[in-house]
């Protein structure tokens, strides 16, 4: 019989690593060849050929990568308990215990012949789903569900041109090595997440306040002592393995409003373009969701400019006394090289802290049955706390929540007082129907008793599943209109899947003045409520629109992408009482339009270019107004500014990512202007206006436009 050689691998391997805080700050180490080795042989995964050969180029047989996996897995049962055998795979195989605790443990499975193929080569999908199943306790669709979660559990950078192939004896190193790591640090993570949440839960004080409705004036406490953290924290020496269930049903109740891409216009007949501005992220996010599950995002719920406006760019910081820069870029189409491409970006002004003006905040939180799960109200109290541990003594929180009827869970406290608030957040349960028209009138009562001059705001948390009172969409609508008028802010933060309803929850955001996240896991928490809080929280200039007038003389046709539900008649821009966007500070806006050039003649329509000065000169391609008022003002202010008709021979790095969302937008929408782009061309040009990438953001970005590459692949 062959002589046992499972022993690795000797070379130096990059570990990705989490670093400080909760796990979200995701560095990279080189490791020197040694050190990886004395770590895993110490613990008595790895032995080594007798001649201190590793062999890392080598492919790792089936049997020897579950061998060692097994090594590594802190217990495995009795294989007494095992039904599955396979045919050639017998007893007295030098690998058959392990095989066995493996498929006992449900790690690995054998072919549909009653195969396993011991001595072939493991694929890296393969070994990436063995490498899971053995350290985490959740899983989406095989194969892509388990890729896209080693990547974004940081096990692995990058899956580009592996899957398929079978994985190396460094590649399996790394993999298992990282796993190792990764789930001690894991581990030590949210052991001290566990203990913020047991100081918090712990407190004996009263976080109910003196105006507890009738509903609420019972409400269940968290209990005190040690707090139980099983749902969050796997024990070490017995990590929970989960059985992949592939025939489950599954209901999807979620709600989207498609709308029609936008088409080219004539600039002769159409020679304005008015739109305003938007700011909301939650389309990114939710897309990264569906792509993250193996599936591909469904109609209506991606928005192109929501993706644009997810990333930050490298635009200048306003001068004087404007609240936010003006920067266009106009280039060759990369989709198409017969056309234009031109960008207009406005980049708000950051605030210091000196700056930063008090905050009156009130939570207002859906507790209704559906919250249940722990992407909703679970999550939705860690996110409150991250937000709440950026704020201080000049800031105040109440706190609403509402189920069957709603109720004040919290009286404006101060936000220094953290204990008392995170008892009253983390007593939060989830239960009843969902009034939440009642839980939105009872917040802005709150907020109008505690209303300071500084930042007014309402923070709702939902899965958009109202179905008590108010609860169609143009209710909601109305009643949230009637409300803002008072200068108090709407919010709107998404949770959850399965009955998630969009369409509602991004009214809500429009009609009050807010912005809308779409948050699925504790990272993107943090970007909304910590790394973007000033920009989420604090506004520097509300009822953004832009008008953009092209010149027929440069122009024959042009096409806005994206900004769908955000168009605008033409009469719109200079009418104060037409509602538009709002820019938060340091929030960054990016417009793309794609232009056909003109050949022919201007017309006579009495517009900037129909003038004496501009008649029939093509040297300006558009000019850009721009209308906007400050926070405090009910008045409009007018910026405008010429676009020169110069094509710049190298886009910049913003004109490049911004173009490269802009396509990934078009291929998951199915646009009818895409062309012969595909997720290869998206990549390529992702890649090249990447730039530093300090948030890692573009590079997230690149990854999941190579997952839809391949969820299109094997779905279309």
């Amino acid at each position: 019989m062959k002589k046992r050689t499972i022993a690795l691998w000797g070379s130096a391997l990059a570990i990705c690593v989490f670093t400080g805080g909760l796990g979200w700050n995701q560095t990279t180490t080189v490791a020197e060849t040694a050190d990886v080795l004395a770590y895993l042989k110490e613990r008595n995964i790895l032995t080594g050929y007798e001649n201190g050969d590793f062999g890392l180029e080598q492919t790792i047989t089936r049997a020897e990568f579950t061998t060692v996996l097994m090594r590594a897995v802190p217990s495995k049962p009795s294989n007494d308990t095992v039904k599955l055998k396979f045919s050639d795979l017998p007893q007295e195989h030098w690998a058959y215990a392990d095989i066995m605790a493996a498929t006992d443990l449900q790690i690995v499975n054998g072919f549909e012949n009653a195969t396993f193929a011991p001595e072939e080569s493991v694929l890296y999908e393969d070994a990436v789903k063995m490498v899971l199943c053995a350290f985490e306790n959740s899983y989406a669709e095989y194969p892509v569900g388990f890729l896209t979660a080693a990547m974004e559990g940081g096990y692995l950078d990058d899956v580009s041109g592996k899957i398929g192939q079978p994985i190396t004896r460094d590649g399996a190193s790394h993999l298992i090595y990282n796993a190792l790591i990764l789930s001690k640090q894991k581990l030590e993570d949210e052991k001290r997440l566990a203990s913020y949440e047991d100081m918090w839960m712990s407190s004996s004080g009263g976080g109910n306040g003196g105006g507890v409705g009738a509903a609420w004036s019972t409400a269940p406490m968290a209990p005190t002592g040690t707090v139980s953290m099983e749902s969050v924290i796997p024990e070490a020496a017995e990590p929970d393995i989960f059985t992949a269930n592939y025939d489950a049903p599954y209901h999807n109740t979620e709600e989207y409003t498609a709308k029609e891409e936008n088409i080219f216009k004539d600039c002769m007949k159409n020679p304005l373009s008015t739109f305003s501005i938007d700011v909301d992220t939650a389309s990114y996010s939710n897309m990264r969701r569906f792509l993250m599950q193996g599936q591909i995002p469904p109609k209506g719920s991606v928005r192109t400019e929501e993706l644009l406006n997810y990333f930050d760019y490298d635009l200048p910081q306003p001068e004087g006394n404007i609240p936010f820069s003006v920067t266009t870029e106009v280039a060759e189409c990369p989709w198409n090289p017969k056309h234009q491409l031109a960008m207009i970006g406005i980049q708000g002004n950051d605030l210091s802290e000196s700056e930063r003006q008090p905050s009156n905040i009130v939570f207002l939180i859906d507790t209704s049955g559906s919250m249940y799960d722990s992407d909703k109200l679970p999550l939705v109290q860690k996110s409150m706390a991250l937000l709440l541990d950026q704020l201080d003594e000049r800031d105040t929180i109440s706190m609403v929540a509402y189920a069957g009827s709603a109720g004040v869970i919290l009286e404006p406290t101060s936000a220094s007082e953290k204990e008392e608030i995170l008892t009253a957040l983390y007593s939060l349960r989830a239960g009843g129907s969902t009034a939440g028209a009642d839980g939105i009138e009872l917040a802005y009562q709150l907020a109008e008793q505690n209303k300071t001059g500084g930042n007014n705001r309402i923070i709702l948390c939902t899965d958009g599943d109202f179905n008590v009172g108010v609860s169609s969409t143009g209710d909601l609508e109305s009643l949230i209109q009637k409300k803002k008028e008072s200068g108090i802010y709407l919010s709107v933060l998404g949770f959850g899947m399965d009955n998630y309803k969009d369409n509602r929850m991004e009214t809500l955001a429009d009609c009050g003045n807010g912005n809308y996240a779409y948050i699925d896991n504790l990272k993107e928490a943090k970007k909304v409520l910590m790394d973007d809080m000033v920009g989420t929280l604090y506004t520097i200039a509300k009822d953004v629109k832009l008008q953009v007038e092209f010149n027929p003389s440069a122009v024959a046709q042009y096409r806005l992408i994206g900004y769908e539900n955000r168009v605008l008649q033409t009469e719109d821009f200079d009418n104060d009482a037409k509602d538009a966007g709002e820019l938060g500070a340091g929030h960054a806006v990016i417009a793309l339009y794609e232009i056909v050039p003109a050949t022919g003649e201007a017309s006579e329509n009495g517009l900037r270019y129909q003038h004496s000065v501009s008649k029939q000169d093509g040297s300006e391609l558009m000019y850009v107004k721009l209308r906007y008022k400050r926070p405090d003002s009910d008045s409009s202010e007018l910026l405008e500014y010429a676009v020169a008709n110069q094509t710049v021979v190298q886009m910049s790095n913003n004109l490049c990512f911004a173009s490269a969302i802009a396509e990934l937008g078009m291929l998951l929408n199915e646009s009818d202007y895409k062309g012969d782009i595909d997720f290869d061309s998206v990549m390529k040009l992702a890649e090249r206006g990447r730039g530093t990438d300090t948030s890692g953001l573009r590079g997230e970005f690149i990854q999941l436009t190579d997952l839809a590459k391949y969820i299109f692949k094997t779905k279309n």
